[in-house]
């Protein structure tokens, strides 16, 4: 089937669920900011054609993020100023050229559609800042760029003024003091410029002069800050000192990430309370897609119950200003997620199950199943323990050092992700581990635990798509079950992996304590330990994954096990 009739297919879906919305009784709508990403770090389909501009106009956007912005720079999109405006010495003035191209190109289409338009970028901008996240490094880096320096804050009172003049259908900025190649530097750390002066005293006046600058050049339009890295209580000390006209904030949904299945906590209701009192709107970013930042690279998990549910939360918070997607999207593209994002941003009060109902409509016989691997994926990915480290973040190229074919010679989940205020304090409230230490053998336990849950209803959902796929031959549905059961996989494999990562671990500690002892290994924790290590074997032979760091096999690993037990548990699975 040809790109512009499925295109046809998706708008008249999204047509279907916007009259299934206007027919029920609507509340006042709690979003006046409803803003999109085009494209996402692990699709950077950054088109700005009639179907891409249509399908968000569909779905009810109202403002369009110009980058992606993103730290790994997907097809070289830009994370700062510095990057689509030349600054002597800084970066290529070819490369530089050809972004801001781009981002004058996709504003002024923007505009056509009559779209509210953003950019997004990192101020004071640090060099190469995630390859120099030790509190050494990043106190040169600061102090060289220190907003307590007249001429830093001259500078981006400059390219402000530049980024007007080249981009003039620009209308708002947000703003990263924190990350996206950006830092500000430490009250108590050696900065000569920074040392001993709170953050809180110095960031509200550096935004305070951008804001100033913003409002002359763009009357109507707004600065908005993104507060990420910086602790709750930081960010509740500098709210009485923030700007109250042209300004306002982006807040992830809870204090330590946008999480698909954890959105709004006490610090993001605070945050917005305290923000009322001073009439400063505050939009909460989710995941709307059925890529983000935790499934990536993969791009076709669905759960749109999750999604509804994050609406409904961020929605509900009293005084809430908008709602913006955090990773970025693909709007031409059919994707169940996006689906329930529109028909709950048309109308937050439709229920969910309606929505749900009208979505499967199109798949006939197949509904049943395809409702039901919905609900399971749903319930696989609420159940994954999320929140015991960050670095379960993209989870099937998970960063904290376990892969399908894991590494055998210590047991350790990291945890420590970067020396900021947020993370050395409030981050703790969501992440059970922030630090790289020594875990207790419960941790491993409860991991290991939840993840048999979280696999167990991802296997449901790949038989439910595997059933439905026998029943449907209509694109794109028969493209999209066969995407998300593949995709599913993945993710499965990767789940099962932790699994018995943690299990194995718990039990060569068990084992290595008998050891210690003098005492024979109990034939139970054998038993125990050779029934986990034949799931470890089954889960690398489903010819999915590739052992690409060469590190040895399950299979080949219980065979040294069977070999010599004793020696094998003292030197494996070392807790540290």
């Amino acid at each position: 089937m040809g790109k512009a009739l499925l295109r046809l297919k998706w708008a008249a879906l999204l047509a279907l669920l916007f009259l299934v919305g206007a027919c029920c009784e609507r509340q006042d709508d709690p979003f006046k900011y409803k803003i999109a990403i085009v494209g996402n770090p692990s699709d950077p389909d950054i088109r700005y054609d009639s179907a891409q501009m249509q399908a968000l106009k569909d779905m009810g956007f109202n403002t369009l993020q110009l980058n992606i912005a993103w730290g790994a720079r997907p097809a070289d999109e830009p994370l700062n100023l510095e990057d689509i405006l030349y600054v002597d010495g800084i970066g290529d003035p070819e490369k530089i050229a050809v972004r801001l191209k781009n981002i004058k190109d996709r504003a002024r289409i923007a505009k056509q559609w009559g779209f509210r338009t953003l950019f997004h970028f990192g101020a004071p901008r640090v060099d190469s800042l995630y390859k120099i996240l030790t509190p050494e490094l990043i106190d040169v880096a600061t102090e060289k760029n220190s907003i307590q320096k007249k001429e830093i804050v001259d500078k981006y009172v400059s390219l402000l003024k530049r980024l007007k003049q080249e981009v003039p259908e620009l209308d708002d900025i947000e703003i990263y003091t924190f990350d996206q190649d950006a830092w500000v530097g430490n009250e108590f750390g050696n900065g000569a410029s920074d040392r001993d002066i709170p953050l809180a005293e110095r960031i509200p006046l550096f935004l305070k002069t951008l804001t100033d600058t913003w409002a002359e050049l763009s009357p109507n339009g707004m600065v908005w800050w993104e507060p990420w890295e910086i602790s709750a209580g930081q960010i509740y000390a500098m709210i009485p000192s923030l700007p109250t006209e042209n300004f306002g904030l982006f807040l992830h949904s809870n204090i330590a990430e946008v999480q698909l299945s954890r959105p709004v906590d006490v610090w993001f209701k605070n945050t917005v309370r305290l923000c009322a009192e001073r009439n400063i709107p505050v939009v909460g970013e989710i995941f709307m897609a059925s890529v983000n930042e935790e499934v990536a690279p993969l791009t076709r998990i669905a759960a749109p119950r999750l999604v509804a549910e994050e609406l409904e939360a961020v929605g509900h918070v009293s005084q809430i200003a908008g709602v913006k997607e955090y990773f970025g999207m693909v709007p031409d593209s059919y994707d169940p997620n996006l689906l329930m994002a529109a028909a709950k941003m048309q109308n937050l009060d439709i229920a969910t199950e309606q929505v749900l109902q009208e979505m499967v409509e199109p798949y006939g016989p197949a509904s049943k199943d395809v409702l039901a691997a919905w609900e399971s994926s749903a319930v696989g990915l609420s159940v994954f323990p999320w929140d015991a480290t960050w670095r379960f973040r993209s989870l099937p190229n998970n960063l904290a050092g376990i892969e399908v074919y894991h590494k055998w010679n210590i047991a350790h989940i990291e945890g420590a992700v970067a020396p900021s205020p947020s993370w050395k304090s409030t981050r703790r409230s969501l992440f059970m581990t922030t630090e790289s230490e020594m875990l207790d053998p419960w941790f491993f336990e409860d991991i290991e635990l939840r993840c048999a849950t979280s696999s167990e209803k991802l296997l449901e959902a790949i038989k439910h798509y595997k059933n439905a796929s026998d029943k449907i031959d209509i694109e794109p549905y028969v493209s999209y079950l066969k995407e998300n059961k593949e995709q599913l996989a993945v993710l499965e494999q990767m789940v099962t992996a932790i699994r018995c990562y943690c299990r194995e671990a718990n039990l060569t500690y068990l084992m290595r304590k008998h050891v210690e002892e003098g005492n024979q290994i109990p034939l139970d924790l054998i038993r125990r330990f050779e029934n986990v290590m034949q799931l470890d074997i089954a889960n690398q032979s489903k010819g999915i994954a590739e052992n690409i760091y060469g590190n040895p096999t399950a299979k080949e690993m219980l065979e040294s096990f069977r070999a010599d037990p004793v020696r094998w548990v003292t030197i494996n699975y070392v807790y540290q």
